[in-house]
């Protein structure tokens, strides 16, 4: 039986529509096979009472999504939740003796219940700290969910960029390359009198190069950058750099300008393509 992650307890009759999106924002950023709700964990066939004991009994988290009907009520009079074969009941019972992070979800202004109209086996609710999701701030508030449970969860918040792997190999290998030029225009100086201004100027366009690509604080706006943003203003700067190196070398070889202008243009650009791609899926 594969494992989940978080389990979201509910009742149909008083949290259907919020558990569904709950669940889809959840699984978004978990995955699928991460988040068991009963409608979606559950295969035509299935024994239920087994699979929902496994399923709870090996999560790390419980979200308990408490609307203003999720006592219970039943026809003959008394809560369901008072029931010792009520599910919501056992679902929760099960989590906290078993000391599963158990996230009380209050939704559209719900209420924890009074310590008097608990089971003693759900007392120990009281003591957690409640969310409130709202069918107002449904966004903003599922996202704090979210947040809270992908940490009780073990994972991190907030999630990485898309591309943010492909923006650190690409922009460190830059950082390096304009780093190495600028150290052997350094060495080279030595020798010379002194460095046509020409070099300079590409010198100093590669280092800005790095700066953009790098996304460094020296200015809102280069962190207000997207990193394909970064990496095409990158591209650019870079082959004004090469064409500036150029200009101020009498002899230059083609293979030299190839390597040194073209290649490291091309890869910044083609890496801003990449990184594109990679934000659509």
């Amino acid at each position: 039986m594969p494992r989940s992650r978080v389990f979201i307890s509910y009742r149909r009759d008083d949290a259907a529509g919020f558990s569904h999106a709950i669940h889809d924002r959840l699984a978004d950023h978990l995955g699928r096979g991460q988040v068991f709700m009963d409608v979606h964990g559950i295969a035509p066939g299935a024994d239920f009472v087994q699979r929902l004991q496994g399923v709870v009994q090996d999560c790390d988290v419980l979200v308990a999504l408490i609307g203003r009907r999720w006592a219970g009520e039943r026809a003959g009079g008394g809560a369901r939740l008072h029931d010792p074969d009520d599910w919501v009941r056992i679902e929760i019972a099960t989590a906290l003796q078993r000391g599963i992070r158990v996230i009380p979800v209050l939704l559209d202004g719900a209420k924890m219940p009074d310590a008097a109209d608990l089971p003693a086996d759900l007392r120990p609710m009281l003591r957690l700290n409640a969310l409130d999701v709202r069918a107002t701030r449904l966004d903003a508030d599922a996202r704090d969910l979210v947040a809270a449970t992908v940490r009780a969860a073990g994972g991190t918040w907030p999630p990485p960029e898309p591309g943010a792997r492909l923006h650190a190999a690409i922009g460190g290998a830059y950082a390096l390359f304009a780093g190495g030029a600028l150290l052997l225009s350094m060495l080279a100086s030595l020798f010379v009198d002194s460095l046509p201004d020409a070099t300079l100027i590409g010198l100093l366009g590669m280092v800005a190069a790095a700066v953009v690509v790098l996304r460094l604080p020296l200015h809102p706006r280069l962190q207000a950058l997207s990193r394909e943003q970064a990496l095409k203003a990158a591209a650019v700067l870079h082959a004004a750099a090469a064409l500036a190196l150029v200009a101020g070398s009498g002899d230059v070889e083609g293979g030299a300008v190839f390597l040194l202008g073209v290649v490291p243009a091309g890869a910044l650009y083609l890496a801003s393509y990449g990184m594109r791609r990679v934000a659509r899926v």
